[in-house]
């Protein structure tokens, strides 16, 4: 990693203190509450620990919401409760997210008992590492918490709270402008040339997506991509073509002519449906831009028949 990338982040993570006052009227000095949380834990009580974030006026912790009257007996009545220290992370994120039923309040108590290893999860940040609500939000914040120690081990920051800090201000600070222009211009344009970090909130953005068969991808595009859409189809007709005419043999489809594979593996109205699909698939390939949707939803069609 090239050092003035390193160098801009690092940057922001100083700046954090300064956005915290220009975006919320006063300085947020979440140092200040991780030490009173780890004397806190002397006790070992986790409600202590909640309270001692949510009492502590160096950090807005009702910014995630009022801290509900029923936390302290739903908390106290968990078989894990008194050793909550000891749980593994699955299993202290499920116990926690169970308890508030919303995960920002519990990455905020994990970011303060132990800025090592979590960072609180915010909107900005998600927006920085490309990371989507998911059905199950315990999921989209495991994705978080890997993206933000990916980048903390890459450009040697001390804790993963330190990076989620430090991206927080990056969003907040540079990109929407919260910072004077003099100070958010440099930053913004460290940012545009670190092209690791944006393939980083790449590769969230569309892990599930092409976690999918070739087709489904296909149709999940039709909607906004109708040319890589029918590109995609096109790969997956040619495959399923030279699969089903070589009756299982191994076929290399760009050694052979597919309209020879399509005589081989098929006939009748088949035939005549596969020679359909393959003019659709030449255009997809070589004219993307001549293709229509309803095209391509013929071509997955044809191709989910094979």
């Amino acid at each position: 990693m090239a050092r003035n990338t390193q160098d801009y982040l690092h940057r922001c993570l100083k700046l954090h203190g300064e956005v915290t006052r220009l975006r919320y009227g006063k300085t947020q000095r979440l140092d200040e509450v991780a030490r009173k949380v780890q004397d806190t834990l002397a006790k070992g009580d986790l409600w202590e620990v909640i309270r001692a974030i949510h009492d502590h006026d160096a950090f807005s912790a009702d910014m995630f919401g009022p801290l509900p009257a029923q936390i302290e007996s739903k908390l106290k009545g968990c078989a894990w409760y008194r050793q909550w220290q000891d749980l593994s992370e699955r299993k202290l994120v499920t116990g926690l997210f169970g308890v508030f039923r919303q995960i920002e309040p519990v990455s905020m108590v994990l970011r303060f008992w132990n800025p090592e290893c979590y960072g609180i999860m915010s909107s900005p940040v998600a927006t920085i590492l490309g990371v989507r609500p998911e059905r199950r939000p315990q999921t989209s914040y495991s994705t978080y918490l890997k993206s933000l120690r990916k980048i903390g081990k890459e450009r040697s920051f001390k804790q993963t709270a330190d990076v989620e800090m430090a991206l927080w201000v990056l969003q907040v600070g540079v990109l929407d402008r919260v910072l004077p222009l003099e100070q958010a211009d440099p930053l913004k344009r460290r940012y545009q040339r670190d092209t690791a970090l944006r393939q980083l909130a790449t590769h969230n953005l569309t892990a599930d997506l092409f976690a999918r068969k070739k087709l489904d991808v296909a149709e999940a595009l039709l909607a906004t991509k109708v040319e890589v859409a029918g590109q995609l189809a096109g790969v997956e007709f040619e495959l399923r073509v030279g699969k089903r005419a070589a009756q299982g043999h191994s076929t290399d489809v760009s050694l052979v002519s597919l309209a020879r594979l399509i005589d081989q593996g098929s006939k009748g109205r088949l035939r005549r449906d596969w020679h359909h699909a393959r003019d659709i698939r030449n255009r997809a390939m070589h004219q993307p831009k001549k293709v229509t949707r309803e095209q391509v939803e013929g071509l997955i069609a044809i191709a989910r028949k094979i």
